[in-house]
């Protein structure tokens, strides 16, 4: 390992999935990627310790993105029973410098560090360089975060947005309310999700009298796209109309001017059906709302593009004391 390079273990921590790898913080290059099934492990420090065994050697620096609250040294995970620490990860890892950031923050502070293979485009418009960037997240579970530039570095921030209120559909489309347990109000969480898509889906093929199938969101999505079933298709336009909806609120929550970002398994899955339009007009409105939407570029990151292990990687190189340079270190 030359002297510039600076190598760090990096992961995201998932309710589903669990990806690590070595990379180099700067550069942002990967080696010995590892996708691993988060429910085969007691904990993450067990499917940690199992990677480590698998590199030649290990960085003395870890960065982790996590699936849940983040609270300073400690991780609580939303989708399992999962609390653990920075001393845990130490102790099987060996590493002296262990940072954690939250998943969603994660993905928008690598969102400028996109490239166009990372990118599958939207909405086409106009990214004010120094715009703040939003990144929405539907998968496992929802999210979204934004990401702000102060002086000379960008600034990730997240809240509670899964809890946010899910608006009243439109009087031509299916009242998901209906069929999802509330008190008093559905949230988004609980619609813009795999979970929600099986429950719409559920629903729509039950109004039509045939027997329900027991699929899972990537089979609804697969039956959906290629037509074969009119309630898993009519579940995906539905999808793409209240994500865009969705990603729309936030952004001018935001003033997202710098572009939105469309993250997790369920965004992806479904882009085809994201670009017949039904995203675009939700997401742009009408009035004063499309005249401020209507110029804000809208992508959806692969599911390849490693967001989440990049995004830990730069919150790490963001916790490290900043190195001298050569010239200062021949001053010195």
């Amino acid at each position: 390992m030359v002297d510039h390079s600076r190598q760090a273990v990096v992961g995201a921590i998932g309710g589903t999935f669990i990806s690590l790898a070595i990379m180099d913080i700067d550069e942002l290059t990967v080696s010995n990627f590892a996708l691993l099934n988060s429910r085969d492990f007691k904990d993450p420090m067990e499917a940690l310790g199992r990677y480590l065994k698998s590199v030649p050697r290990i960085p003395n620096k870890i960065g982790l993105s996590i699936a849940g609250v983040v609270d300073g040294e400690k991780a609580t995970m939303n989708h399992l029973t999962w609390s653990f620490g920075w001393n845990d990860i130490r102790a099987v890892s060996g590493c002296d410098h262990v940072t954690f950031v939250n998943e969603f923050e994660a993905l928008a502070l690598a969102a400028p560090r996109m490239t166009d293979y990372d990118l599958i485009e939207i909405n086409r418009g106009v990214s004010m360089r120094d715009g703040t960037r939003v990144v929405v997240s539907a998968g496992t579970g929802l999210g979204a975060a934004a990401l702000v530039r102060t002086g000379d570095k960008w600034h990730a921030m997240s809240g509670e947005s899964r809890y946010a209120s899910f608006p009243a559909p439109l009087g031509h489309e299916f009242d998901i309310r209906s069929v999802i347990a509330h008190e008093g109000f559905v949230t988004a969480g609980q619609v813009l999700t795999g979970r929600g898509l099986v429950a719409l889906y559920t629903a729509l093929a039950k109004a039509t009298g045939d027997e329900v199938a027991n699929l899972s969101p990537v089979q609804i999505t697969k039956a959906g796209l290629s037509g074969e079933d009119a309630a898993a298709s009519k579940s995906l336009d539905l999808m793409a109309t209240w994500l865009g909806r969705f990603a729309g609120d936030v952004a001018l929550h935001f003033g997202a001017t710098g572009g939105v970002f469309l993250a997790g398994g369920l965004s992806s899955g479904i882009v085809p059906a994201l670009q017949t339009g039904r995203f675009r007009d939700a997401f742009e409105g009408f009035g004063e709302r499309h005249e401020y939407l209507g110029t804000i570029p809208v992508n959806v990151i692969k599911a390849g593009a490693d967001a989440g292990l990049r995004g830990a990687a730069i919150a790490l190189a963001d916790s490290l004391p900043v190195r001298p340079t050569k010239i200062r270190q021949l001053q010195a």
